[in-house]
């Protein structure tokens, strides 16, 4: 999926993913749109963020809520985060409380066991070692051989005469290192 990267000042690196094209008069697609933000506090430090999954509800119709768990592979957000195995990384999530489409919103919810996460070689979305975390706290973990994944689902509640189209928003992770 292509995305456009903007170097912020400080270091700090802005990835807008874009949405694929759909047919609009179907249902309505809701693809959520994920920035990533990963900040440096030393200068021996190296760390990224990855978005390798945006979190997309795919179809859904007018007055019929739709959520997406984050065990759900394909659809759940997934994030990469990399650097020195040991290091203890702060992440915050910015959640929308609304997507919007040429000027109609749409309401979506993190609920607080949303997220989850893995850090061990081989990640395991079905069943992650750390489960039901909250993505409105900022939380703290050390990264493992393979970095850290984590999983974001959320719920859409469409309004009865929701008009089709392309619904996007934008998550915002913000990762940084400790030095712990």
């Amino acid at each position: 999926m292509p995305f456009d990267v903007a170097l912020q000042p400080q270091g700090v690196y802005w990835y807008h993913m874009r949405a694929a094209p759909v047919i609009k008069h179907i249902g309505v697609k809701v693809l959520m749109l994920c920035l990533v933000v990963a900040m440096s506090t030393g200068s021996v430090f190296a760390q990224s963020v990855v978005v390798n999954q945006d979190l997309s509800f795919g179809f859904i119709y007018p007055g019929v809520p739709k959520e997406i768990d984050k065990t759900t592979t394909g659809s759940a957000a997934e994030f990469l985060v990399t650097g020195t195995e040991g290091d203890e990384v702060s992440v915050t999530f910015t959640l929308p409380s609304y997507m919007s489409q040429n000027g109609f919103t749409m309401q979506i919810l993190f609920p607080q066991t949303s997220c989850a996460l893995d850090s061990s070689a081989v990640p395991d979305q079905s069943s992650p070692p750390v489960d039901n975390i909250d993505p409105y706290d900022p939380f703290t973990y050390r990264l493992g051989s393979a970095g850290l994944t984590i999983w974001l689902g959320g719920k859409v509640i469409p309004k009865l005469v929701q008009p089709p189209g392309d619904y996007t928003a934008d998550i915002v992770i913000t990762v940084a290192y400790t030095g712990l």
